[in-house]
């Protein structure tokens, strides 16, 4: 199985989870040990504002709305554009099957397009950023070893290339 971290991924009008029904998902990892990704098309009613104030009590600069990035619970996660904030997701990352003591895994961490982060800190100091492209969620989509590979194989799910307009707009 080819491992998709990095892509999107569409629902087809096969796949038979209400979970799901159109939505189009941002694979932060998929590998032998299961995968886990954030439903870009799910918007709340909720904004920043409202959970920044109610959470921490901060301020934020942005007004962003919050997205359902999936069925399963979860913090409020952000996927960005910061390099070194957070892990890094991309495909640039992921892709490479280099161990994190291989000399070229720093300069693949570098040169990864995505974060994602649901650490405090992080967060308050993307929401006081505007000048960069973030998606804030809350929840996540995951699957166990081999679940997604087997719903991809009944073509349950349909894969492209990450498209910055899908995953920031």
């Amino acid at each position: 199985m080819k491992f998709i971290s990095g892509r999107l991924l569409i629902a087809s009008p096969y796949l038979n989870d209400g979970n799901f029904f159109r939505s189009v998902i941002y694979m932060i990892r998929h590998d032998e040990q299961g995968a886990f990704g954030l439903v870009l098309n799910r918007p709340t009613n909720h904004t920043l504002e409202e959970i920044f104030a109610d959470r921490i009590g901060h301020n934020p600069k942005r007004s962003d709305q919050i997205y359902v990035g999936g069925p399963v619970e979860g913090p409020l996660m952000a996927l960005h554009t910061v390099s070194g904030l957070g892990e890094p997701c991309g495909p640039n990352v992921l892709d490479f099957s280099i161990a994190p003591d291989h000399p070229d895994f720093h300069n693949a961490i570098a040169s990864s397009p995505l974060w994602v982060t649901a650490d405090d800190d992080h967060l308050i100091a993307l929401v006081d950023r505007t000048d960069i492209q973030a998606r804030f969620v809350v929840k996540y989509s995951g699957w166990g070893p081999g679940q997604l590979d087997n719903e991809l194989e009944q073509g349950g799910w349909l894969v492209g290339p990450p498209d910055w307009q899908v995953i920031f707009s």
